[in-house]
């Protein structure tokens, strides 16, 4: 099968046992052609230590791509290893060229022939075609690698090596002589003294008779990199929620997380179910998580923040009409303290609800201040359709509005403010929330539940 594009892959002839870039052209023919994110092109670079391979591995390669393009190595499996591909809709001129590299690809030390298959989705039909690589018999050289490249404080990393016409290898700054061709592990930031943020190796294949080749490899010691840290832009929460929290730490020799039971170990990477309420102090509006990870360099940090739902006061309020002696409260997402003061002529009682942005105040009884001192309905549980008349009673309130959690709002006329009713006809299970304002402008409300059934 044709391809749309023609393609050439150079160089077409390398030296085995070395480094070498590629380059591929694609070009277009006489017509302009429309590409799109869904096109793609394949390349199949043959992995292995056999003369139809043309790289041991793909660990040190680079790529570059033009403007709208992307280059890249997949894992999805199968032959093919890199794949080329469109970053937007766009066209490409008539008779242009389009130019990709390939970078820093070792050749495998054995002489040979290696295939590098190319399969094309720009149109309906894939087309394929195959660039011949002739590997030249391997001179007297050496071809080092660290894997990995980057590592942490007293983690490890391998050298590997493959050296050509050479009796032996000798390894630098740890003065080890090796064979010509093998692996040796060892652990960077323990090779020098003092500590570096980065080691060379220097990787000499000898001859007997003393002619020599030499290559070098340099490894990193980084301090401890966080690469995730969950959850970000963590929505709000209940204080009796519990919060999934998710770290991964590279490079880092101990990681700790700041609990309430102090600081703990953690793996460097891992999972911990966690309940923010026990890290809330005061009326603080969110919690914060912190972990410290050590290693090269000084410790790194990194910190989740969790917020809460504020306090709410759903209700403060007397039974009944009646009864002045005894109270009903709720409050969500906090903590309930009443008090009972008493005055000359009466008492009152102080509600102190704190919790995330509180505390919150209020008053029931002989106090001057913003009061609904009754809130209660002729039934809490009807059938569908069925009247309920609802009543209250409240101080220094100057406007009033009954609110429904179904949307619904309906102003109170002002005769109806310190004592009032309203008949209500639900005809499914409705919170009524009574909102009364002073002339302060503060705002106090109170809920009522009628379920319906």
């Amino acid at each position: 099968m044709s391809t749309v594009l023609t393609y050439t892959f150079n160089p077409t002839t390398v030296q085995a046992n070395t480094r070498k870039s590629f380059t591929l052209v694609a070009t277009n023919g006489s017509t302009p052609l429309s590409l799109n994110t869904r096109n793609a092109i394949y390349l199949a670079v043959p992995v292995g230590d056999e003369a139809s391979d043309l790289t041991p591995n793909l660990n040190e390669i680079s790529t570059q791509a033009p403007d709208k393009w992307r280059f890249n190595a997949t894992n999805q499996g199968g032959e093919y290893n890199f794949i080329i591909s469109p970053t937007q809709n766009f066209t490409i001129n008539a008779n242009a060229s389009l130019v990709f590299e390939l970078n820093n690809v070792i050749i495998n030390p054995v002489q040979g022939n290696a295939k590098v298959v190319l399969e094309e989705f720009v149109q309906m039909t894939p087309g394929q075609t195959e660039f011949t690589i002739q590997k030249n018999e391997a001179q007297l050289s050496i071809v080092a690698q660290a894997i990995p490249s980057t590592v942490g404080r007293n983690q490890t990393t391998d050298l590997k090596w493959n050296a050509a016409k050479a009796a032996y290898v000798i390894i630098q700054p740890i003065n080890k002589q090796v064979d010509t061709s093998g692996e040796y592990p060892t652990t960077p930031s323990q090779d020098v003294t003092p500590e570096a943020p980065q080691v060379t190796y220097s990787l000499t294949a000898w001859t007997p008779d003393q002619k020599f080749a030499r290559d070098n490899v340099t490894v990193t010691i980084s301090p401890p990199v966080f690469r995730k840290v969950e959850p970000q832009n963590q929505p709000p929460i209940d204080l009796d929620a519990e919060v999934k929290l998710e770290w991964n730490v590279e490079y880092a020799e101990t990681v700790q997380l700041t609990l309430p039971q102090g600081v703990v170990p953690q793996p460097t990477s891992g999972s911990l179910e966690v309940k923010p309420q026990q890290m809330l102090v005061g009326n603080a509006e969110s919690v914060t998580y912190t972990w410290r990870a050590t290693g090269a360099d000084q410790p790194v940090f990194a910190s989740v923040e969790i917020p809460f739902n504020p306090v709410t006061i759903d209700y403060f309020r007397y039974p009944n009409f009646e009864t002045t002696n005894t109270f009903q409260v709720q409050v969500t997402n906090g903590f309930t303290n009443v008090e009972q003061h008493y005055v000359e002529g009466g008492s009152y009682f102080k509600l102190t609800a704190t919790g995330p942005r509180g505390p919150l105040v209020q008053y029931l009884g002989d106090y001057e201040a913003l009061q609904i001192q009754v809130f209660l309905s002729s039934s809490n549980n009807v059938s569908p359709g069925t009247e309920v008349e609802l009543q209250w009673q409240t101080v220094l309130a100057t406007s009033l509005s009954l609110e429904s959690d179904d949307g619904c709002s309906t102003p109170i006329s002002h005769d109806q403010i310190a004592r009032g009713k309203l008949n209500v006809t639900p005809t499914q299970s409705t919170l009524y929330t009574l909102k009364a304002t002073d002339a302060n402008d503060n705002i106090i409300t109170s809920q009522l539940q009628v379920t319906v059934s």
